[in-house]
C-alpha cells in the first residue's frame, strides 16, 4: 500500500516535501512495531584477551570476540574500568569474560573474570 505523505519543518526557512512511500503494515500486538528500533542494551557481555593494563589510567585494552548484543565486531580496544580495583583480577596475556556498559569509545568494563584453561 502506498501513503502520501507531506513534510513542514521550519529552521528559518519554509521547507515543503511531498511524496509517496509504501506503508509497512503494523503487528496488531504492537511487539515490534514496524519501523522502530530495539533499544540498546545497558550492559553487554564479551570475551577477549588482555593485551595491556595501565593502573594509572585506571584502563584495559582488550581484543574482544565479536558482541553481537551491541553489534561490535570483534576487535582490540580500551576501555576504563569501574571500578579499577577489577584491574588487579587479570593480567595480561589472558583469556578473560567481561561485561561492559556501552557507550561507545566512552565504555566502560563492570566486570571482568580470567576464563578457566
Amino acid at each position: 500500500m502506498k501513503t502520501q505523505f507531506f513534510a513542514l519543518a521550519l529552521t528559518g526557512a519554509l521547507i515543503v516535501a511531498s511524496g509517496t512511500v509504501a506503508a509497512q503494515q503494523m503487528d496488531p500486538n504492537m511487539p515490534g512495531m514496524a519501523g522502530m528500533q530495539a533499544a540498546k542494551p545497558t550492559q553487554a557481555q564479551g570475551v577477549g584477551i588482555v593485551k595491556a593494563i595501565d593502573t594509572a589510567k585506571g584502563a584495559l585494552t582488550l581484543q574482544h570476540q565479536a558482541i553481537a548484543a551491541i553489534g561490535w565486531p570483534a576487535m582490540t580496544m580500551t576501555f576504563k574500568a569501574d571500578p579499577s580495583t577489577l584491574l588487579q583480577k587479570v593480567k595480561v596475556g589472558e583469556q578473560v569474560r567481561f561485561t561492559l556498559h556501552p557507550a561507545g569509545m566512552a565504555s566502560t568494563v563492570t566486570a571482568i573474570e580470567p576464563m578457566q584453561p
